[in-house]
């Protein structure tokens, strides 16, 4: 049996901290060489794209894709499908539709990310009020709630928006700053999660080694490229995605810089707060294939969504001849019209 899960249906289902667990143990497998990871994709259909990314877990039993589209201008629909499979039987095991993987996804990564280089940590900075910063600072909270929030977006209006929102619902109390240089200099931790294509980060703003994490900093320059380059390492979700053509490392200098995130758990790197240490969440596709792995199993425990049997698993499956008929009051007209053209021609 296949499961499609909405959105909706999830709503007051997931458990935050089992998906940030989900994140930090894919992290691992992929350090350990665990994950397959598809090409990524995106083809422009005169001004419609369709991306297409994904992975396989064999060691978890997972493999899945997710696929959407999006114009040039940017506009999503926030239409997603996100297939899943099982591994062996290669039986499709459900699909999730609409944006909460991908939202999710990206604030669970995020957390689990900063929670593994500073697993007590107790301030953090936010530049971005926007939906992956509320992610990003609700599974944060989850796993463990940070004794400060100092946040910056450039929307006043935004920001404010969030301050509210981070009270009411986390319990977290925020506090806005005037400008991003305050809050790098203001906290020893730094979430980047804009869309910026200008640096927000720059190397004049870090007058002591911070742990700067990014979610776009490989493909745009949210942080300056002076404070890449001055980095020891810089480590990733996925060194593949983060290295990749028309990326910010495509060149050999700065792609030696990248290291998967675990390498610099297993020599010390990733906790050394002597520099600072950068962490590129690139939204590897293993991280969506596990997240969708997790939030199956919950809507079939909790018996949500719908579950639709395949034709591999009814108990008589059609022959093909069954779907390849055609109305027999078309076959009789298709008839006459050509006896009629034959006489015509005769």
């Amino acid at each position: 049996m296949a499961r499609v899960v909405r959105d909706a249906d999830l709503a007051g289902a997931i458990d935050l901290r089992a998906v940030v667990d989900r994140m930090a143990a894919g992290y691992r497998a992929d350090a350990e060489g665990g994950v397959v990871t598809f090409p990524r994709s995106r083809s422009d259909a005169r001004g419609v794209v369709l991306a297409f990314l994904g992975a396989a877990i064999p060691r978890e039993g997972c493999l899945g894709f997710r696929a959407y589209l999006y114009r040039g201008t940017g506009e999503d629909r926030g239409e997603q499908v996100v297939a899943l499979y099982d591994f062996s039987s290669m039986e499709l095991r459900g699909v999730l539709l609409g944006s909460l993987v991908g939202v999710l996804r990206t604030g669970a990564s995020a957390a689990a990310a900063l929670l593994l280089a500073e697993p007590e940590l107790g301030e953090i900075g936010l530049l971005g009020t926007g939906t992956q910063a509320r992610s990003t600072l609700a599974c944060l909270t989850a796993k463990r709630r940070p004794d400060r929030v100092l946040a910056f977006g450039p929307h006043r209006g935004r920001a404010e928006t969030f301050r509210r929102w981070a009270s009411r619902s986390l319990g977290v109390e925020v506090e806005l700053a005037p400008s991003a240089a305050s809050v790098v200099a203001g906290a020893p931790a730094v979430a980047c999660l804009t869309s910026s294509d200008e640096p927000v980060v720059t190397a004049e703003m870090l007058g002591a080694p911070r742990l700067l994490l990014s979610i776009s900093a490989y493909r745009r320059p949210e942080i300056d490229r002076k404070v890449l380059e001055a980095a020891p390492y810089v480590f990733t979700d996925s060194v593949l995605q983060a290295g990749g053509p028309g990326t910010l490392f495509d060149d050999s200098a700065r792609r030696a810089k990248l290291r998967p995130l675990v390498a610099g758990l297993s020599d010390g790197s990733l906790k050394d707060r002597r520099v600072t240490r950068i962490v590129l969440n690139t939204g590897a596709p293993w991280e969506e294939v596990l997240l969708a792995d997790l939030l199956l199993r919950v809507a079939s425990a909790q018996g949500l969504g719908r579950e639709m049997p395949l034709a591999t698993q009814t108990a008589r499956r059609p022959a093909l001849e069954a779907y390849l008929t055609v109305p027999r009051a078309g076959i009789d007209s298709s008839v006459r019209g050509a006896g009629r053209r034959r006489s015509r021609r005769g």
